[in-house]
């Protein structure tokens, strides 16, 4: 697991102050870590839905591992928290490369 950016967190229960300043508490018990390194998302009506999964031993075949539906709301609170996460990242190591290797190019069209 990754260390969070602030010590002596509880990585089981996690304190934060919610949008009109009441306190909640996250409960982690029982939750599993996963890891992907594809990724893919889409929306509906009323809905968007990320799909998370790995690469397999077949070039051609990406296996998801999780699907998470979320309001369109939600989805647009998570597009900005994750920027500004990733700004508060750049800004303290420097600009993230995305780019495809140079050995990969042409092999997967996956992001």
């Amino acid at each position: 697991m990754q260390k969070n950016d602030r010590d002596g967190e509880n990585n089981t229960e996690k304190a934060a102050k919610g949008a009109q300043g009441r306190q909640i508490r996250f409960v982690e018990e029982g939750v599993k870590t996963q890891y992907a390194n594809v990724f893919n998302v889409g929306f509906g009506a009323e809905e968007v839905v990320f799909l998370f999964g790995n690469h397999s031993v077949d070039p051609n075949v990406v296996r998801i591992e999780s699907k998470i539906a979320v309001s369109l709301k939600t989805a647009k609170r998570f597009a900005v928290t994750l920027g500004n996460l990733l700004k508060r990242y750049e800004a303290m190591h420097g600009e993230l490369d995305i780019s495809v290797p140079k050995a990969a190019q042409g092999k997967l069209n996956i992001q």
